[in-house]
């Protein structure tokens, strides 16, 4: 059974010869293969290389574009820095002003520097690995999106005190995340990773009203162009973990501080629940045995469709045996 397959399997249920190791890897990627983050995420062709240098030496399961929530945003016009070695930021924001929002249009794919260059990678990475290995592409969720464009602590202000606008906000960017994921399956991705970070910070009740419906339609037309779906919230989700838009994720990421005991009394057997040791106190400050201990805690209480992962991205200066504790601890569950 390959990697693929493995994860295929798991995705619909069928039994494996190990459970998946889908531990996201950005800046370790970088620091693994001697680039700094900002070469990493600007240039593809880095960014293939990191993923398939990793997947091989360190027994993960799929390759993934993901590196940082501005591709969509710089090609829609926000003008993005690249740190040497932190994760690209706006510079200023693009919606300042509500009436800036009247000026922000959908930007074609392959008219996006940013955005072409994932698409680039997605290519490079199929060619690679073939049907070996699953390709994991990814898009900004719409509330996301709209807290990277807008602001978060604007966003989060208008979410209760101007609800057209923020509609009107979140259907562009479900229009620009449709674009962009359609573009990646077309280019080979197998599963598209929806990040929706600020769906944490924003709280059960903006939740339920506003960005579950917009998680739902995005991995509706993600499923719907033929791809599989990875839905990403980092935080705290549990205040409205029974919420989730479980009918349209084929895996649902974890985060740490979420009880994995309960995510999988409610969706184990359903979707696969993917984490959730922590990344920092587990991968990158933890002993092997801990990292062992923890990756088959986490196997207990996710269900029978659990795939493994840190809670969020493996940290830059995880180390080595650390990393390669997860796989030896996979291969070690009977």
């Amino acid at each position: 059974m390959n990697s693929k397959e493995r994860v295929l399997a798991r995705i619909n249920s069928q039994p494996v010869d190990r459970i998946p190791n889908l531990n996201i890897l950005m800046f370790f990627a970088a620091k693994e293969i001697g680039v700094s983050y900002s070469e990493y995420c600007q240039n593809y062709r880095k960014l293939a290389q990191g993923n398939i240098v990793c997947m091989q030496k360190y027994g993960i399961d799929a390759v993934s574009t993901i590196s940082d929530p501005m591709r969509e945003c710089a090609d829609m016009g926000m003008n993005v820095v690249f740190p040497t070695d932190e994760v690209p930021h706006e510079s200023e924001l693009l919606i300042k002003e509500k009436s800036d929002l009247l000026k922000v249009k959908p930007v074609a794919v392959e008219n996006g520097r940013r955005m072409t260059d994932r698409i680039k990678g997605t290519e490079l990475l199929k060619r690679e690995v073939g049907n070996d290995f699953a390709v994991i592409g990814w898009v900004e969720g719409c509330f996301a999106m709209s807290a990277d464009l807008r602001g978060v602590n604007n966003f989060l202000m208008d979410i209760y005190e101007d609800r057209e606008f923020v509609v009107d906000l979140l259907e562009i960017c479900l229009e620009q995340a449709t674009l962009f994921a359609k573009a990646q399956i077309a280019a080979g991705a197998d599963i598209i990773g929806v990040g929706d970070a600020i769906a944490s910070v924003a709280g059960p009740n903006a939740y339920q009203d506003l960005a579950l419906q917009y998680e739902e339609r995005l991995l509706k037309v993600i499923k719907d162009a033929g791809g599989m779906t990875k839905l990403h919230i980092c935080g705290n989700i549990t205040p409205f973990l029974e919420q989730l838009p479980v009918q349209y994720c084929d895996i649902i990421d974890i985060d740490w501080m979420v009880p994995l005991d309960k995510a999988g009394e409610l969706y184990g057997d359903i979707t696969c629940l993917n984490g959730n040791y922590d990344p920092v106190s587990v991968l990158l400050q933890g002993s092997v045995r801990m990292v062992k201990d923890s990756v088959k805690r986490c196997v207990k209480e996710g269900g029978a469709k659990h795939t493994s992962s840190g809670g969020c991205e493996v940290p830059k200066f995880t180390p080595p045996c650390n990393l390669m504790a997860v796989y030896e601890a996979l291969k070690e569950i009977q």
